[in-house]
Protein backbone atom coordinates (compact mmCIF):
# COMPACT_ATOMS: atom_id res chain seq x y z
CA UNK A 1 0.00 0.00 0.00
CA UNK A 2 2.76 2.57 0.79
CA UNK A 3 4.66 1.53 -2.17
CA UNK A 4 1.57 2.23 -4.39
CA UNK A 5 1.25 5.62 -3.17
CA UNK A 6 5.12 6.38 -3.39
CA UNK A 7 4.71 5.87 -7.08
CA UNK A 8 1.67 7.58 -7.58
CA UNK A 9 3.62 10.62 -5.88
CA UNK A 10 6.25 10.39 -8.12
CA UNK A 11 3.76 10.34 -11.15
CA UNK A 12 2.26 13.14 -10.40
CA UNK A 13 5.53 15.11 -9.94
CA UNK A 14 6.63 13.65 -12.83
CA UNK A 15 3.82 15.01 -14.92
CA UNK A 16 4.15 18.50 -13.53
CA UNK A 17 7.62 18.48 -14.15
CA UNK A 18 7.04 17.76 -18.08
CA UNK A 19 4.14 19.97 -17.96
CA UNK A 20 5.99 22.79 -17.02
CA UNK A 21 8.95 21.90 -19.47
CA UNK A 22 6.37 22.18 -22.10
CA UNK A 23 5.57 25.37 -21.14
CA UNK A 24 8.99 26.84 -21.39
CA UNK A 25 9.65 24.98 -24.99
CA UNK A 26 6.17 26.60 -26.31
CA UNK A 27 7.66 30.12 -24.64
CA UNK A 28 11.03 30.16 -26.29
CA UNK A 29 9.58 29.10 -29.42
CA UNK A 30 7.24 31.85 -29.53
CA UNK A 31 10.21 34.75 -28.89
CA UNK A 32 11.65 33.05 -31.60
CA UNK A 33 9.17 33.80 -33.72
CA UNK A 34 8.33 37.39 -32.92
CA UNK A 35 12.16 37.88 -33.12
CA UNK A 36 11.69 37.16 -36.79
CA UNK A 37 8.71 39.24 -38.01
CA UNK A 38 10.39 41.50 -40.36
CA UNK A 39 10.64 45.61 -39.48
CA UNK A 40 9.03 47.99 -41.70
CA UNK A 41 9.94 51.20 -41.77
CA UNK A 42 6.96 53.75 -41.63
CA UNK A 43 6.93 56.72 -43.91
CA UNK A 44 5.67 60.00 -42.18
CA UNK A 45 5.35 63.01 -43.32
CA UNK A 46 7.81 64.55 -40.74
CA UNK A 47 10.96 62.32 -41.98
CA UNK A 48 13.20 64.20 -43.72
CA UNK A 49 14.40 62.90 -47.61
CA UNK A 50 17.66 61.41 -47.60
CA UNK A 51 19.39 61.55 -50.67
CA UNK A 52 22.20 59.26 -49.84
CA UNK A 53 22.28 55.55 -48.15
CA UNK A 54 22.57 55.48 -44.42
CA UNK A 55 25.68 54.78 -43.00
CA UNK A 56 26.16 53.01 -39.58
CA UNK A 57 29.12 53.64 -37.03
CA UNK A 58 30.77 50.26 -35.29
CA UNK A 59 31.17 51.58 -32.20
CA UNK A 60 34.52 49.54 -32.14
CA UNK A 61 35.68 51.36 -35.50
CA UNK A 62 35.27 54.86 -34.79
CA UNK A 63 38.84 55.43 -33.95
CA UNK A 64 40.16 53.19 -36.73
CA UNK A 65 40.91 55.87 -39.04
CA UNK A 66 38.35 54.90 -41.83
CA UNK A 67 36.66 57.91 -43.64
CA UNK A 68 32.51 57.99 -43.23
CA UNK A 69 30.55 59.29 -45.66
CA UNK A 70 28.48 62.80 -44.54
CA UNK A 71 25.03 62.37 -45.26
CA UNK A 72 23.64 64.94 -47.56
CA UNK A 73 20.29 66.04 -46.88
CA UNK A 74 17.89 67.13 -49.61
CA UNK A 75 16.65 70.90 -49.22
CA UNK A 76 13.56 69.92 -47.27
CA UNK A 77 14.69 68.81 -44.38
CA UNK A 78 14.91 71.89 -42.22
CA UNK A 79 15.37 75.36 -43.18
CA UNK A 80 17.15 77.62 -40.80
CA UNK A 81 17.15 81.53 -40.75
CA UNK A 82 20.85 82.47 -39.66
CA UNK A 83 20.22 85.42 -38.67
CA UNK A 84 24.22 87.26 -38.20
CA UNK A 85 24.11 90.35 -35.79
CA UNK A 86 24.44 93.71 -37.64
CA UNK A 87 24.56 96.93 -35.78
CA UNK A 88 20.65 97.54 -36.13
CA UNK A 89 20.02 94.64 -34.91
CA UNK A 90 22.34 95.54 -31.83
CA UNK A 91 19.17 97.04 -28.71
CA UNK A 92 21.89 98.63 -27.10
CA UNK A 93 22.86 101.16 -30.37
CA UNK A 94 18.82 101.57 -31.54
CA UNK A 95 19.54 104.04 -28.01
CA UNK A 96 19.99 107.97 -29.57
CA UNK A 97 19.83 110.27 -26.50
CA UNK A 98 22.45 110.44 -24.25
CA UNK A 99 19.77 110.39 -21.14
CA UNK A 100 18.81 106.75 -22.94
CA UNK A 101 22.23 105.57 -22.81
CA UNK A 102 22.76 106.37 -19.55
CA UNK A 103 19.87 104.76 -18.45
CA UNK A 104 20.01 102.06 -20.20
CA UNK A 105 23.32 101.56 -18.40
CA UNK A 106 22.18 102.38 -14.94
CA UNK A 107 19.50 99.72 -14.91
CA UNK A 108 21.75 96.85 -16.28
CA UNK A 109 24.75 97.88 -13.70
CA UNK A 110 22.03 98.18 -11.32
CA UNK A 111 20.43 94.48 -11.87
CA UNK A 112 24.00 93.14 -11.95
CA UNK A 113 25.75 94.36 -9.08
CA UNK A 114 22.31 94.55 -7.26
CA UNK A 115 22.77 96.53 -3.59
CA UNK A 116 26.71 96.88 -3.47
CA UNK A 117 25.99 100.19 -5.26
CA UNK A 118 23.93 102.85 -3.80
CA UNK A 119 23.94 105.43 -6.57
CA UNK A 120 24.26 105.89 -10.10
CA UNK A 121 24.96 109.38 -11.20
CA UNK A 122 24.91 111.25 -14.46
CA UNK A 123 27.24 114.20 -14.13
CA UNK A 124 29.27 116.24 -16.63
CA UNK A 125 28.28 117.89 -19.86
CA UNK A 126 25.20 115.72 -20.40
CA UNK A 127 23.64 116.29 -17.15
CA UNK A 128 24.27 120.42 -17.87
CA UNK A 129 22.92 119.80 -21.14
CA UNK A 130 26.09 121.49 -22.87
CA UNK A 131 27.40 118.48 -24.29
CA UNK A 132 28.79 118.90 -28.07
CA UNK A 133 29.29 116.14 -30.67
CA UNK A 134 31.98 113.34 -29.44
CA UNK A 135 31.41 114.62 -25.57
CA UNK A 136 31.65 111.27 -23.22
CA UNK A 137 28.75 110.46 -20.99
CA UNK A 138 30.25 110.90 -17.52
CA UNK A 139 28.79 108.39 -14.80
CA UNK A 140 29.71 107.93 -11.12
CA UNK A 141 29.13 104.65 -9.52
CA UNK A 142 29.13 105.08 -5.63
CA UNK A 143 29.86 101.85 -4.05
CA UNK A 144 28.90 100.59 -0.54
CA UNK A 145 32.55 99.83 1.57
CA UNK A 146 30.92 100.70 4.46
CA UNK A 147 28.75 97.73 5.37
CA UNK A 148 30.73 95.12 2.75
CA UNK A 149 34.24 94.40 3.48
CA UNK A 150 35.84 94.75 -0.74
CA UNK A 151 38.75 92.59 -0.58
CA UNK A 152 41.06 92.15 -3.77
CA UNK A 153 38.77 88.83 -4.91
CA UNK A 154 35.70 91.14 -4.86
CA UNK A 155 37.24 94.05 -6.25
CA UNK A 156 38.64 92.13 -9.05
CA UNK A 157 35.24 90.42 -9.72
CA UNK A 158 33.65 94.31 -9.82
CA UNK A 159 36.37 95.20 -12.19
CA UNK A 160 35.92 92.34 -14.52
CA UNK A 161 32.28 91.93 -14.37
CA UNK A 162 32.02 96.25 -14.87
CA UNK A 163 33.95 95.26 -18.28
CA UNK A 164 31.93 92.54 -19.18
CA UNK A 165 29.15 94.89 -19.46
CA UNK A 166 30.46 97.61 -21.25
CA UNK A 167 31.73 94.59 -23.95
CA UNK A 168 28.26 93.07 -24.13
CA UNK A 169 26.19 96.94 -24.46
CA UNK A 170 27.91 98.77 -27.26
CA UNK A 171 26.84 102.49 -27.34
CA UNK A 172 26.72 105.18 -30.46
CA UNK A 173 28.30 107.14 -27.27
CA UNK A 174 31.51 106.43 -25.28
CA UNK A 175 30.91 106.25 -21.71
CA UNK A 176 33.62 107.63 -18.82
CA UNK A 177 32.55 105.26 -16.12
CA UNK A 178 34.07 106.55 -12.10
CA UNK A 179 34.03 104.24 -9.51
CA UNK A 180 33.73 105.81 -5.79
CA UNK A 181 33.65 104.11 -2.87
CA UNK A 182 31.27 105.83 -0.36
CA UNK A 183 33.76 106.14 2.36
CA UNK A 184 35.87 108.33 0.32
CA UNK A 185 32.55 110.21 -1.04
CA UNK A 186 31.65 111.03 3.09
CA UNK A 187 34.72 112.24 3.68
CA UNK A 188 35.08 114.62 0.82
CA UNK A 189 31.63 115.66 0.76
CA UNK A 190 31.61 116.46 5.01
CA UNK A 191 35.02 118.52 3.62
CA UNK A 192 33.05 120.42 0.88
CA UNK A 193 35.37 119.11 -1.64
CA UNK A 194 34.77 121.66 -5.28
CA UNK A 195 34.17 118.38 -6.98
CA UNK A 196 31.67 116.44 -4.82
CA UNK A 197 29.88 119.65 -4.39
CA UNK A 198 29.94 120.27 -8.28
CA UNK A 199 28.54 116.89 -8.90
CA UNK A 200 25.43 117.14 -6.51
CA UNK A 201 24.80 120.64 -7.73
CA UNK A 202 24.46 119.19 -11.22
CA UNK A 203 23.76 115.75 -11.06
CA UNK A 204 21.76 113.70 -12.28
CA UNK A 205 20.50 110.65 -10.26
CA UNK A 206 20.03 107.46 -12.72
CA UNK A 207 19.70 105.08 -9.73
CA UNK A 208 19.29 106.21 -6.27
CA UNK A 209 18.95 102.96 -4.16
CA UNK A 210 16.91 104.27 -0.48
CA UNK A 211 17.05 107.75 -1.33
CA UNK A 212 20.85 108.35 -0.90
CA UNK A 213 21.62 111.01 -3.81
CA UNK A 214 18.41 113.54 -3.90
CA UNK A 215 18.80 114.61 0.20
CA UNK A 216 22.35 115.51 -0.86
CA UNK A 217 20.63 118.23 -3.37
CA UNK A 218 18.09 119.64 -0.66
CA UNK A 219 20.76 120.44 1.56
CA UNK A 220 23.09 121.61 -0.62
CA UNK A 221 20.67 124.04 -2.26
CA UNK A 222 19.57 125.01 1.53
CA UNK A 223 23.22 126.10 2.32
CA UNK A 224 23.61 123.29 4.78
CA UNK A 225 27.04 121.61 2.79
CA UNK A 226 29.52 123.99 3.06
CA UNK A 227 33.61 124.21 2.03
CA UNK A 228 35.29 123.90 5.26
CA UNK A 229 38.91 125.38 6.19
CA UNK A 230 39.91 121.43 5.87
CA UNK A 231 38.87 121.75 2.19
CA UNK A 232 41.35 124.81 1.75
CA UNK A 233 44.47 123.16 2.91
CA UNK A 234 43.20 119.89 1.26
CA UNK A 235 43.49 121.33 -2.28
CA UNK A 236 46.35 123.38 -1.37
CA UNK A 237 48.06 120.14 -0.51
CA UNK A 238 46.80 118.26 -3.51
CA UNK A 239 48.11 120.95 -6.11
CA UNK A 240 51.68 120.50 -5.81
CA UNK A 241 51.00 116.61 -6.36
CA UNK A 242 49.66 117.48 -9.98
CA UNK A 243 52.77 119.83 -10.95
CA UNK A 244 55.17 116.67 -9.80
CA UNK A 245 53.09 114.62 -11.98
CA UNK A 246 53.02 116.75 -14.91
CA UNK A 247 56.87 117.14 -14.59
CA UNK A 248 57.57 113.24 -14.42
CA UNK A 249 55.39 113.07 -17.68
CA UNK A 250 57.62 115.29 -19.20
CA UNK A 251 60.84 113.49 -17.74
CA UNK A 252 58.64 110.42 -19.54
CA UNK A 253 58.95 112.19 -22.57
CA UNK A 254 63.01 111.89 -22.98
CA UNK A 255 62.83 108.24 -22.15
CA UNK A 256 60.65 107.22 -24.69
CA UNK A 257 62.53 109.46 -27.16
CA UNK A 258 65.80 107.66 -25.94
CA UNK A 259 64.29 103.98 -26.41
CA UNK A 260 63.03 105.55 -29.96
CA UNK A 261 66.79 106.00 -31.19
CA UNK A 262 68.10 102.92 -29.47
CA UNK A 263 65.61 100.01 -31.41
CA UNK A 264 66.26 102.41 -34.98
CA UNK A 265 69.56 102.27 -34.72
CA UNK A 266 69.75 98.80 -34.07
CA UNK A 267 67.77 97.72 -36.62
CA UNK A 268 70.28 99.30 -38.66
CA UNK A 269 73.08 97.19 -37.39
CA UNK A 270 71.14 93.93 -37.54
CA UNK A 271 70.66 95.14 -41.32
CA UNK A 272 74.03 95.67 -42.09
CA UNK A 273 75.13 91.56 -39.68
CA UNK A 274 76.44 93.67 -37.02
CA UNK A 275 75.73 92.09 -33.26
CA UNK A 276 73.41 95.39 -31.50
CA UNK A 277 75.67 96.57 -29.07
CA UNK A 278 74.70 98.36 -25.62
CA UNK A 279 72.95 102.08 -25.85
CA UNK A 280 76.63 102.98 -24.71
CA UNK A 281 78.06 101.76 -27.25
CA UNK A 282 75.82 102.07 -30.06
CA UNK A 283 77.63 105.34 -31.08
CA UNK A 284 80.83 104.27 -31.47
CA UNK A 285 79.13 101.31 -33.69
CA UNK A 286 77.30 103.67 -35.76
CA UNK A 287 80.38 105.63 -36.59
CA UNK A 288 82.48 102.37 -37.37
CA UNK A 289 80.04 100.83 -39.74
CA UNK A 290 78.16 103.80 -41.44
CA UNK A 291 79.83 107.40 -40.45
CA UNK A 292 83.50 106.32 -41.58
CA UNK A 293 82.48 105.04 -44.89
CA UNK A 294 80.00 107.91 -45.75
CA UNK A 295 76.55 106.48 -45.34
CA UNK A 296 75.55 108.38 -42.37
CA UNK A 297 76.50 112.38 -41.29
CA UNK A 298 78.00 112.68 -37.63
CA UNK A 299 74.97 114.85 -36.72
CA UNK A 300 72.70 112.01 -35.92
CA UNK A 301 75.95 110.18 -33.43
CA UNK A 302 75.75 113.23 -31.62
CA UNK A 303 72.32 113.92 -31.11
CA UNK A 304 71.87 110.29 -29.98
CA UNK A 305 75.26 111.04 -27.68
CA UNK A 306 73.17 114.21 -26.66
CA UNK A 307 70.08 112.22 -25.63
CA UNK A 308 71.71 109.36 -24.13
CA UNK A 309 73.66 111.96 -21.97
CA UNK A 310 70.51 113.72 -20.89
CA UNK A 311 68.50 109.88 -20.11
CA UNK A 312 71.47 109.22 -17.84
CA UNK A 313 71.12 112.45 -15.59
CA UNK A 314 67.19 111.97 -15.56
CA UNK A 315 68.09 108.63 -14.41
CA UNK A 316 70.50 109.83 -11.77
CA UNK A 317 68.19 112.27 -10.68
CA UNK A 318 70.57 115.38 -11.81
CA UNK A 319 67.61 117.05 -13.69
CA UNK A 320 63.99 117.54 -12.12
CA UNK A 321 62.50 119.49 -14.66
CA UNK A 322 62.62 120.56 -19.01
CA UNK A 323 60.59 123.19 -20.64
CA UNK A 324 58.43 122.53 -23.61
CA UNK A 325 60.84 124.30 -25.87
CA UNK A 326 63.54 121.70 -25.00
CA UNK A 327 61.15 118.59 -25.36
CA UNK A 328 60.10 119.83 -29.15
CA UNK A 329 63.38 119.96 -29.99
CA UNK A 330 64.29 116.12 -28.77
CA UNK A 331 60.92 115.17 -29.97
CA UNK A 332 62.25 116.35 -33.99
CA UNK A 333 65.36 115.19 -33.67
CA UNK A 334 64.24 112.01 -32.66
CA UNK A 335 62.40 111.65 -35.69
CA UNK A 336 64.55 112.63 -37.64
CA UNK A 337 67.21 110.04 -36.37
CA UNK A 338 63.98 107.38 -36.84
CA UNK A 339 63.76 108.41 -40.80
CA UNK A 340 67.09 108.61 -41.11
CA UNK A 341 67.97 104.77 -39.84
CA UNK A 342 64.87 104.02 -41.88
CA UNK A 343 66.17 104.84 -44.86
CA UNK A 344 69.69 102.83 -44.05
CA UNK A 345 67.77 99.82 -43.48
CA UNK A 346 66.08 100.37 -46.60
CA UNK A 347 69.42 100.55 -48.49
CA UNK A 348 71.00 97.44 -46.84
CA UNK A 349 68.45 95.40 -46.86
CA UNK A 350 67.31 96.04 -50.53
Amino acid sequence: MVRDLKEARFLEELKRDISRLDEEINFSKKRKQVSKIPYEKTKTSKTPKIESPEVIINPRERNSGKKIKRLKFSKEIIKKDIKIAKKKDVPTLQLKTEHEIAADFATKAYQKFNKIIKSIILFGSTAKKTQTPGSDIDIIIIIDDASLKWDMELIAWYREELEKLLQINPYKHNLHINTVKLTTWWDDLIRGDPIIVNIIRDGEPLIDFGGFFEPLKFLLATGRIKSTPEAVYSLLQRAPQHISRSKLAELSVVEALFWSMVDSAHAALIAAKIAPPSPEHIPLALKENFADTGKLKMKYITDYRDLLTLHKQIDHNQIHDLKGINLDEWQNKAEDFLSTMTKLVDSLVS
